[in-house]
């Protein structure tokens, strides 16, 4: 059986048999063989071929923001890798009585781990270390200065469009929910961190699971860890592109059982439940706002001064609680990419909400 994998899975079952084909069957059954091939279970997955002589692509350059900084990163890959890696058959060739999971999550990792990468990975590691030192970064800022460099790559996705190898993704600098995951994982495997992959087939989406003590996407044993865009770590997302809403367990796909651990979801958490909490604020001091301004015109348009001059300050006080509660809403929104510093700003600018 000869299966693509891509955005969601599609079979291609091949049917014509032709007579030389069978004619080799007949011969095998002749000889006792055919029930050694009927039992054989087996996954052809993709893989990379280099192409010798391939020239450089561009290095690609990347400007993204971390913490209070912004990174550049840049970093030329081998040609003939990339090159073997653009033109490799994305067909999946399936042998024997192979589960679909069983086979999905095969493919990942073989795509994943292909070993004419391990050069690729080695080099973008080196200049993420060393982006790691010159700012002085824990391993758990370590995670998130890996999380957000990937989340940083242009989302796109196109239809049915076949899944990118890693080196791919990171040298067209564009690439979709799995592309973009497979990258991360891998990365994140090397580094000695317990991480995996989440399939949800049904919602055809991918993300990352990192292990991190008290947060566990719905008994996986990992953190949820979005790659398409700015987002915490821990913090799955309300919805994805095109209204879709998470509603599936996921497949959990294990990249490396290692030591290293995620531990700051706590931190991740708060912020989350902060937004919530300011957002639905924010809704319901502005019904007040909007409601107390009509009683105040009211009173100013019958000539109550007094009582006027007695509820302007309360709808004051009531505007700048409704400001306060934006303004931090805001800032988690637009900071995503940088958890301590937005941890230690909400910390204080909550204050009184």
């Amino acid at each position: 059986m000869i299966v693509g994998l891509s955005r969601s899975v599609r079979f291609h079952i091949w049917r014509n048999a032709g007579l030389a084909v069978l004619l080799i069957l007949w011969a095998m059954v002749s000889a006792g063989c055919i029930e050694t091939l009927l039992h054989q279970e087996k996954v052809v997955a993709p893989h990379i071929t280099p192409i010798n002589n391939a020239p450089a692509p561009p290095p690609p350059v990347y400007n993204f923001p971390f913490g209070r900084s912004s990174i550049t990163l840049t970093m030329p890959v081998n040609g003939s890798v990339y090159a073997g890696a653009k033109a490799a058959d994305k067909d999946v060739t399936v042998y024997g009585n192979v589960s679909e999971k069983a086979w999905v999550a095969q493919t990942y990792l073989s795509m994943m781990n292909d070993p004419d990468q391990e050069e690729f990975y080695n080099d973008l590691l080196a200049r993420l270390r060393e982006i790691r030192v010159r700012g002085n970064l824990t391993d758990d800022e370590y995670v998130e200065l890996m999380t957000v460099f990937v989340q940083s790559i242009h989302y796109e996705t196109i239809g049915e469009n076949s899944v990118k190898f890693p080196i791919e993704t990171f040298t067209d600098k564009s690439g979709d929910c799995d592309d973009k995951s497979l990258l991360l994982a891998g990365l994140l495997a090397r580094e000695g961190y317990r991480t995996a992959l989440l399939s949800f087939p049904e919602e055809s989406h991918m993300a990352v699971g990192i292990a991190c003590p008290g947060t566990e996407y719905r008994n996986t044993g990992y953190a949820y860890t979005e790659t398409t865009n700015f987002s915490f770590i821990g913090v799955p997302p309300d919805g994805l592109a095109g209204g879709v809403v998470l509603h599936s367990d996921p497949i959990v796909i294990p990249v490396a059982n290692s030591t290293k651990i995620y531990g700051r979801c706590d931190q991740t958490r708060y912020l989350h439940d902060v937004y919530i909490s300011t957002g639905k604020r924010f809704t319901d001091l502005t019904s007040q706002a909007d409601s107390m301004k009509n009683e105040l015109e009211t009173l100013k348009g019958s000539g109550n001064i007094n009582k006027y001059n007695l509820r302007v300050p309360i709808y004051n006080a009531l505007i700048a609680r409704l400001k306060q509660n934006a303004e931090v809403h805001n800032y988690i929104v637009n900071h995503q990419y940088d958890r301590k510093g937005t941890y230690e700003w909400v910390k204080i600018h909550s204050i009184g909400l």
